[in-house]
């Protein structure tokens, strides 16, 4: 076992069956509902100083610490969970539940339905992002949780988190949504629907009602390798694999011959099948497709009116499963409602999985802002301080700046050089990596300059990568 500085040792998954029945946003009811969870650190007197940690698509309650001594890994977000980490747990009472829906403890499609005797299986209702968010609620009331300090979450957990802000507000003190958004892209529904299309046309799926121990395995695996691709990225495909062969000598003799990144996805898929379950895969992603912060109202700004709460969002300009953009109209609502708000666009390579394996960047963004939450201090575009030697910066524009010649009007205001290392820039929003070639003093002008015309400045640069981190969900 790891005993790193800073970890919460060995937990235990726990579960806790909620008294009374549970009906879903379908309207169908839910009897015996049970919900896994761990807990790190110690609920104070008060019950208000609790976080919520919330897990990705696949992920489960297990965030930190190791079950045994000879347990291989930690739980999958364990470098920022734990006594002087970001979520310190000298500090702060951290709960991760599973999300409904799941196999991993919290009722899902292989639960026993009380009134068949059997795994729901299909059967089981179709469940929502506020569904569970919910059933998160009506769990911490179970354990005498009083008030939320914060919720975080990553991917389909950033919409959850954002859920809370938008329906608990008066229970939350600050939402922390990571590579999320407020509705999936069409594009990411597509590639949902093709790693569920992959399972129900594996023969082992049977209509959803395969047995224990049996099922599509040969799909669900096929549904994994398309997920990592969408949680990667070009460039990190390179790094990780270029055209390196596996099969060495083989590729004209067998047509099963692998290039190296074949054998990582048959690696991923293979793995995935023992752990997960098939049925669970199609609820969750469905859970995943679903979500719309939006519904109801006349457009996004007016859904999230009802966020009184103060909120991070960070984001991954290498992220294209939950791309930049869906952070950025967040922020721009939020702020011309006049919420207390804050935007970072981390330069990352890596992709979606950034927000698992980027740790430094994400643990100095997310430690910085519950201190101030803790102290009282700013909240909003200029509360983060920038290194005084930062060089290097990640600069994310709103709508009304997007078009404007900025970089250009900077460099002719401060008399240095601006480099543009790489962009992504639209009509209604964008963001650019650049580098200033002049002083300290005048480039701190500059970032004061930048933010003042509302514009996003975080440090770029690269930082050390976990690429470990990412296999652990």
């Amino acid at each position: 076992m790891n005993t790193e500085s800073g970890s919460v040792g060995l937990t235990e998954t726990k579960t806790l069956t909620l008294p009374e029945p549970f009906t879903t946003e379908s309207g169908k009811t839910l009897s015996g509902v049970r919900v896994a969870y761990e807990t790190y650190g110690e609920l104070n007197s008060a019950g208000d100083n609790a976080i919520l940690v919330i897990h990705a698509l696949t992920g489960d309650a297990h965030a930190a610490g190791f079950h045994s001594a000879d347990a291989p890994r930690p739980g999958w977000w364990n470098p920022v969970i734990g006594p002087g980490k970001a979520l310190d747990t000298d500090r702060y009472f951290v709960v991760c539940t599973n999300n409904l829906g799941g196999c991993s403890g919290t009722t899902g499609p292989t639960s026993v339905n009380p009134e068949t005797g059997r795994p729901y299986g299909t059967s089981f209702p179709v469940v929502t992002v506020e569904d569970t968010v919910r059933l998160q609620r009506e769990f911490l009331d179970a354990i005498g949780v009083k008030r939320l300090r914060s919720v975080i979450g990553g991917s389909m957990a950033g919409m959850q988190t954002l859920e809370w802000g938008l329906r608990y507000n008066d229970f939350c003190d600050s939402v922390i949504p990571v590579a999320g958004a407020a509705r999936l892209t069409p594009m990411g529904i597509a590639w949902d629907k093709i790693a569920r299309s992959a399972i129900m046309a594996d023969a082992g799926w049977d209509g959803g009602g395969y047995e224990s121990g049996t099922g599509p395995r040969k799909g669900l695996g096929v549904a994994r390798m398309i997920a990592h691709i969408t949680y990667l990225s070009g460039p990190i495909m390179w790094e990780k694999f270029g055209r390196r062969v596996r099969d060495k000598g083989r590729l004209l003799e067998e047509i099963t011959a692998r290039f190296e990144v074949e054998s990582y996805l048959d690696h991923q898929g293979g793995k995935f099948v023992d752990r997960f379950d098939a049925n669970a895969y199609l609820y969750l992603s469905r859970m995943m497709d679903l979500y719309d912060a939006s519904s109801g109202y006349a457009d996004l700004k007016a859904a999230l009116e009802r966020l009184r709460t103060k909120c991070l969002l960070v984001c991954f300009i290498s992220d294209w499963l939950f791309p930049p953009h869906g952070s950025i109209e967040i922020a721009e609502a939020l702020q011309s409602l006049g919420r207390e708000v804050e935007l970072h666009n981390v330069e990352s390579t890596y992709g979606h999985d950034a927000f698992l394996v980027q740790i430094a960047q994400l643990t100095r963004i997310v430690g910085d802002f519950l201190s101030r939450l803790e102290e009282g201090g700013p909240i909003g575009l200029d509360a983060m301080a920038v290194p005084a030697d930062t060089r290097r910066f990640v600069l994310t524009f709103p709508a009304v700046e997007v078009r404007k010649p900025v970089l250009w009007e900077l460099g002719k205001k401060f008399g240095f050089a601006v480099n543009i290392i790489r962009g992504d820039v639209s009509n209604d929003s964008g963001w650019q990596v650049c580098e200033f070639e002049g002083g300290s003093g005048e480039i701190a002008e500059a970032v004061s300059y930048l933010r003042g015309r509302g514009i996003w400045v975080d440090p770029g640069g690269d930082a050390p990568i976990d690429h470990d981190r990412a296999e652990v969900v």
